[in-house]
């Protein structure tokens, strides 16, 4: 569920006081893309967005965010993790569905390959402590495994699927891989030599080092080959490997 008005976000402290009475230590995840309409909080919901926390607090300790509502504005970060109580274990995610569309990073089909590594980058750079997907294999319902695989209607191509079933491509049951989910794996694998280059010397060097040698700079301006990449994986190797 993602909210939209007062009524909806009451539904989502009302669910989080239920599961509460089962598991009192349980931590609630929220989606959302606007703030509550209708609102004291702010003019409009836009402006709202950032105030998401005031409202579901203490009803949620995960608020995760979608990357296509920040757009290019970086500064909105700050601001939304401005409005968190990290003492009362409260942590900023973000996600990606249907937007944001090119030319900022997302796992739609078509778009280049740093552009689907770059979701983790941004991820990275942004500060949040975790990411969310929505879906994985959520291609139209076929009645046999091996039918031909099509995509849900009305949704960008490749959102929510990341895999396919063995048996369009072969005898094999196993899932096969897409190249999009190879790309997040590099992405992955990206914020490793990131994390690790900053525990030597720290985070700010380590973003001066994404930005100084091109890889990632912001949502709409990252290196459009795996040069730099390769560049920056350099980097941390020579300097952190004894």
């Amino acid at each position: 569920m993602r909210p939209l008005n007062m009524e909806q976000y009451e539904v989502i402290r009302n669910i989080s006081n239920e599961l509460r009475t089962y598991t009192p230590d349980v931590r609630i995840l929220t989606t959302y893309y606007a703030g509550p309409s209708g609102s004291e909080l702010a003019p409009s919901t836009f402006e709202a967005f950032t105030k998401v926390p005031n409202v579901l607090r203490p009803h949620t300790q995960i608020f995760c965010t979608s990357e296509w509502v920040l757009g290019t504005r970086e500064d909105l970060v700050k601001d939304i993790i401005a409005e968190l109580r990290p003492d009362l274990g409260e942590e900023w995610w973000t996600y990606v569905c249907m937007g944001p569309s090119d030319p900022q990073p997302n796992w739609h089909l078509g778009m280049r390959g740093t552009q689907h590594r770059a979701v983790m980058w941004r991820a990275w750079k942004e500060g949040g402590t975790g990411f969310l997907y929505w879906g994985t294999n959520c291609y139209e319902k076929a009645m046999i495994p091996s039918a031909e695989i099509c995509f849900r209607r009305g949704l960008p191509p490749g959102d929510g699927v990341l895999f396919y079933p063995g048996e369009v491509f072969s005898s094999s049951k196993e899932p096969v891989a897409s190249l999009r989910l190879e790309r997040i794996l590099s992405g992955m694998q990206d914020i490793e030599y990131l994390n690790l280059y900053s525990s030597k010397y720290g985070r700010e060097e380590a973003l001066a080092l994404l930005e100084k040698t091109g890889a990632y700079l912001g949502p709409d301006r990252y290196a459009h080959d795996h040069g730099p990449v390769d560049v920056m994986r350099g980097e941390v190797y020579r300097t952190c490997r004894s």
